[in-house]
């Protein structure tokens, strides 16, 4: 009886722990993404996704808003670049100019300090940044990955 009571209670136990399940895969490093993003595309993800990945509040807005100029820049360079052999053409030129527009918004928020206002434009900017990266072959489904050639995810 004390023998099934305890085998009882393992069997209980590891149900609740899960078994022996596999731990969760981790996303592909950022890293590896990058070997696969057009460079343009590269050049602005690495000024986006530290501060899109912060937590929200005031912190964010601040460093976001600091940033402004590097976003400003990048976001024209990409409107002057030729597209990725990878992209659509039409979709490249849409899609940059909607990013150059998204990060024009998020500045004005930035200048009138408007906390309301930030984070909604600001993931406007994170929506353009994803819109164009699906220009270059690139995938982006609802859980925020991102996929471009097949060959890796990365959470954004």
């Amino acid at each position: 009886m004390k023998t099934t009571l305890i085998s009882s209670l393992i069997v209980v136990l590891a149900a609740a722990c899960g078994g022996n399940k596999p731990a969760p895969t981790k996303p592909v490093e950022a890293k590896m993404e990058k070997q696969e993003m057009a460079p343009e595309l590269t050049k602005f993800h690495d000024i986006l996704a530290p501060r899109w990945h912060a937590d929200k509040g005031d912190k964010r807005m601040a460093d976001t808003c600091g940033a402004m100029a590097e976003f400003q820049t990048k976001a024209d360079e990409l409107t002057k670049a030729t597209p990725p052999a990878t992209a659509d053409a039409s979709k490249w030129t849409t899609g940059t100019k909607e990013l150059l527009d998204a990060v024009t918004a998020l500045d004005a928020s930035c200048k009138a300090k408007d906390a309301t206002a930030f984070e909604p434009a600001f993931e406007h900017v994170h929506n353009s940044f994803h819109g164009l990266l699906e220009s270059t072959g690139g995938e982006h489904n609802e859980a925020g990955e991102h996929k471009e050639g097949g060959e890796t995810e990365h959470k954004m």
